[in-house]
C-alpha cells in the first residue's frame, strides 16, 4: 500500500469512527439538507400546537411525528422551540435543541396534557357543590340586596329599575365544597359568594312561601377574596354609627357585619380557576340549552367559557338557639341544578392565548359604532371628585358598590341614624339618596386594570378606526376577522340572538397582544335554541308589543331566520333589540346587503355549513340530551328553593322545569308558543341549508 493510499484509508477509519459516534451516514454529504422532527402526544383540542426552528413555524394539530423538512446542513446547531400552545393544553418539550452531527433529527419528544380544568367542566356527570355560610352571612347577603337600589340613576344616566334596584357586588364569605370524581371531598375555607346578573338578580328569599325559603338566583364564587373592603357598608346603624340590628323597614333586624380580612386568600385557586359562575338556567325549562350550547362552541374552536351540570346545596348554620325561617338551624337547601361556568378572565386568557392582555367585558347597547366609544374628551370616571357626569367615559372598571358608608351616603349624613336607616333610594328623588350612584360603563375592563389608561386609549383608538369603516381587509391586520366569522357562524346556527349583532351585548373584546389584534369572544348563551313566533309588527303596528321602543320581535321567529336577506325570511341583522347604532362589525366584515363582501359570506356559510354538519345534528344530540335528562331528573325535581321571579313580562312557563321541552309536542307545553330543541334543530339546519344552496 502506497502512502498515499494508506493515507486516505486512515482518515476514512477516523471519519467513519466520528460518524458513528453522531449516529450518522459515513457518506453524508456535508452540504446535503437534514430535518429536524420528533414525535407529539396529547393533542386533543382541535386546536394546532405551533412550533418555531429559526424563522420557519410549523402547526401540528395531531398526534405522531413531526417534522421540519430539509431544513439545516450537517454539523449545525438546532433549536425548536413552542410558539404557542392549543387552548387549555400545556405542553413541555424535550431534546429541543443540539447539535445534527450529519444526520437527520428524529428524537424531539413534545408531550401536551390537560389540567384540572378539564375535571371541573366534564359535562359527562352531575357535579356536586356545597355551600356553607353562617345565619349573619346571610341576613347580611339579604341585607346587601336590599340596601343597593340605585334606581334613581347611575353615575351617567338614568337607570334601568330592571337592572339597578338591587346591584350589590359585595363579597359574602361562605365555604365552599366540592365532590370530586373518585368521591373524596375538597374543601376551600373563605370564599367570595356574590350575587350576579342583570335582570336576572332579585331578593334572595320567597316570602310568599310558608315556610319562607330561599330562592334560585345566579351567583359567583371567588376563591381569591381577600374580603380587604368594607363589607359593612349597606349596614344600618345605631347612635354610634355601629352596625347595628334595627328593626322595620329596610333593616329588619339584620346586621351588616364588616368581615376579618383573609389575606391568606391571595392568588388562591380551586382546580386551576380563581372564579366560578353558577347561572340558574333562566328562560330554559329543560336546564339544557346554555350547557349544550358552551360544549358546541368549543368544539367549533370558538374563544368560548365551559359549562357543566351542578348540583348546589345552601347550609346555613348557627349557635345554640338561633333559627331561620321559624326552624333551628343549621339548615340545608337544596338549591337545585345550576349551570356551573368557566368565568372568562386572566386564567382563562393564560390557559386560551397564552397571554394576558386587555379583556373588556361588552355590555348594551355596544357594538363600536357609538361615537361614545371612540370620545378621547370624555371624563374618566376614576379621576373624579363627582358621583354623576353624563360626560363620564364609556370605557372603565365598574364600581357597584361605594367604598364605605361615607362616600355612599357623604359626610353629613353617613352618620346619622335617622338618615342611614330610611330607604335610601327608594321613595325617589322625594327620599332620602344616596350621593354614591353606580358607574356602569359600557366596555368594562376585567384585567389590567392598573393600566387602565392605556387600554381605554387602545380600545378608543381600535373604535376609532372601525369608525372610519375600513375594508374588511383593513379590518383584519387589527381584528380578528376569521375568529368573528365562526362566532357569528355558532352565534347565527344557534339562534344566539342577546349577542353583538342584534342586542350590542354579551361579548368580550380581548387584546391579543403578540398579533396586534382585538379577539371577540362570545359569552351569555342561556337565550339559545329557543323559538316563539313573532308578533310580525310589519303587519300588525296596532299591537302595544309593536309599539314599544325597544323591539320584541328581535328575538322572536329564530329557527327560520336566514343569515342575510333572501327576501323570504327575517335575517341575522335585520332585527335590533335596541334603537342603537348598527353591528358594524358585521356589516364591514360581511358588507351591506346592496354590496355584499361574498368571499367573507362564503367562509360564513362555509363555517355554518361545517357547524350543521358536524355538531348539529339531532342525531348526534339526542342522545346526549336524553342522558343529561335521565341524570338531571331527580335532582331537579327535588329542588327545595323557590323558583326565581319572573321578569321583562315573562311567564311563568320559562321558570317552570319541563324537559318534555327537549323533544316533546309544543302542544303539551306550558308555553304552547314555544319549539322543542329537536324542533328547532330541524327548521334550523333545514332554513340554513336552503339558504347555503340558494348562493
Amino acid at each position: 500500500m502506497s502512502s498515499l493510499t494508506k493515507f486516505f484509508a486512515e482518515l476514512l477509519s477516523v471519519v467513519s469512527l466520528m460518524g458513528g459516534a453522531g449516529g450518522g451516514d459515513p457518506t453524508a454529504n456535508p452540504n446535503a439538507l437534514l430535518s429536524v422532527g420528533g414525535t407529539v402526544a396529547g393533542l386533543d383540542s382541535g386546536e394546532p400546537l405551533v412550533l418555531a426552528l429559526g424563522d420557519t413555524q410549523l402547526e401540528v394539530d395531531q398526534d405522531g411525528a413531526f417534522v421540519f423538512a430539509d431544513f439545516t446542513r450537517a454539523d449545525a446547531p438546532y433549536e425548536v422551540v413552542i410558539v404557542s400552545e392549543p387552548p387549555r393544553l400545556d405542553c413541555d418539550i424535550e431534546g429541543a435543541s443540539g447539535i445534527t452531527e450529519g444526520q437527520d433529527v428524529t428524537d424531539i419528544d413534545i408531550s401536551c396534557s390537560s389540567n384540572a380544568t378539564t375535571e371541573l367542566f366534564s359535562a359527562d356527570r352531575l357535579h356536586q357543590v356545597r355551600l356553607t355560610m353562617t345565619l349573619e352571612e346571610w341576613r347580611a347577603f339579604e341585607l346587601d340586596t336590599i340596601r343597593a337600589n340605585y334606581s334613581i340613576n347611575d353615575a351617567s344616566g338614568s337607570a334601568s329599575p330592571l337592572t339597578s334596584f338591587s346591584h350589590s357586588e359585595v363579597y359574602r364569605q361562605v365555604d365552599f365544597t366540592y365532590l370530586n370524581a373518585d368521591g373524596t371531598e375538597t374543601q376551600v375555607e373563605k370564599v367570595g359568594f356574590k350575587m350576579q346578573g342583570n335582570t336576572s338578580r332579585q331578593y334572595p328569599v320567597d316570602q310568599e312561601s310558608e315556610p319562607n325559603r330561599p330562592r334560585r338566583f345566579a351567583f359567583s364564587i371567588k376563591f381569591d377574596e381577600e374580603f380587604d373592603e368594607d363589607e359593612s357598608v349597606y349596614a344600618c346603624i345605631d347612635a354610634n354609627g355601629t352596625p347595628a340590628a334595627v328593626s322595620g323597614e329596610p333593616c329588619y333586624d339584620i346586621v351588616g357585619q364588616d368581615l376579618a380580612e383573609y389575606p391568606e386568600a391571595d392568588g388562591r385557586e380551586f382546580m386551576d380557576v380563581e372564579k366560578l359562575r353558577f347561572r340558574f338556567n333562566r328562560d330554559d325549562p329543560t336546564y339544557q340549552r346554555e350547557v349544550l350550547a358552551h360544549e358546541l362552541l368549543n368544539a367549533a374552536g370558538v374563544p368560548a367559557a365551559r359549562a357543566t351540570h351542578a348540583q348546589v346545596n345552601l347550609v346555613i348554620t348557627g349557635t345554640e338557639g338561633q333559627t331561620l325561617y321559624n326552624s333551628a338551624l343549621p339548615q340545608t337547601f337544596n338549591m337545585g341544578v345550576f349551570t356551573m361556568m368557566e368565568q372568562i378572565d386572566k386564567p382563562f386568557l393564560k390557559l386560551y392565548f397564552d397571554k394576558n392582555g386587555y379583556l373588556f367585558k361588552t355590555g348594551a347597547p355596544g357594538n363600536l359604532a357609538e361615537p361614545d366609544a371612540s370620545d378621547s374628551d370624555c371624563d374618566p370616571y376614576e379621576a373624579s371628585t363627582v358621583f354623576y357626569n353624563e360626560n363620564f367615559c364609556v370605557i372603565g372598571v365598574e364600581k357597584s358598590d361605594p367604598e364605605s358608608a361615607l362616600e355612599w351616603l357623604g359626610e353629613g349624613n353617613y352618620l346619622n341614624p335617622e338618615f342611614v336607616n330610611s330607604n335610601i333610594n327608594g321613595d325617589g328623588v322625594a327620599g332620602n339618596v344616596s350621593q354614591f350612584v353606580p358607574y356602569k360603563p359600557t366596555y368594562d375592563l376585567k384585567t389590567k386594570k392598573k393600566s387602565l389608561d392605556e387600554a381605554r386609549a387602545a380600545l378608543q383608538d381600535f373604535a376609532s378606526f372601525v369608525q372610519t369603516r375600513p375594508t374588511a381587509e383593513a379590518l383584519a391586520e387589527r381584528f380578528d376577522v376569521p375568529g368573528f366569522i365562526k362566532a357569528q357562524a355558532m352565534e347565527v346556527v344557534l339562534g344566539a340572538v342577546d349577542h353583538y349583532v342584534r342586542v350590542a351585548n354579551n361579548y368580550y373584546l380581548y387584546f391579543n397582544e403578540p398579533t396586534g389584534r382585538w379577539i371577540y369572544i362570545p359569552t351569555d348563551f342561556d337565550y339559545t335554541m329557543i323559538d316563539v313566533t313573532g308578533p310580525n309588527c310589519a303587519v300588525n303596528t296596532f299591537l302595544p308589543i309593536c309599539q314599544q321602543i325597544l323591539n320584541v320581535e328581535a328575538f322572536t321567529d329564530l329557527a327560520s331566520t336566514t343569515a342575510f336577506d333572501t327576501g323570504m325570511a327575517p335575517h341575522w341583522a335585520g332585527r335590533f333589540f335596541y334603537p342603537n347604532y348598527p353591528p358594524i362589525l358585521w356589516e364591514i366584515v360581511f358588507g351591506a346587503e346592496g354590496s355584499p363582501n361574498s368571499d367573507y359570506r362564503e367562509q360564513l356559510y362555509s363555517q355554518i355549513e361545517n357547524i350543521l354538519n358536524q355538531h348539529f345534528d339531532w342525531a348526534v344530540l339526542a342522545p346526549r340530551l336524553q342522558e343529561r335528562r335521565e341524570r338531571l331528573d331527580v335532582a331537579i325535581t327535588t329542588t327545595d328553593a323557590a323558583d326565581a321571579e319572573t321578569v321583562l313580562g315573562q311567564s311563568e312557563c320559562s321558570q317552570t322545569y319541563n324537559p318534555e321541552e327537549i323533544d316533546g309536542d309544543s302542544s303539551d307545553f306550558c308555553d304552547v308558543n314555544r319549539a322543542s330543541i329537536q324542533r328547532f334543530v330541524e327548521v334550523r339546519r333545514a332554513t340554513l341549508f336552503e339558504e347555503i344552496l340558494q348562493q
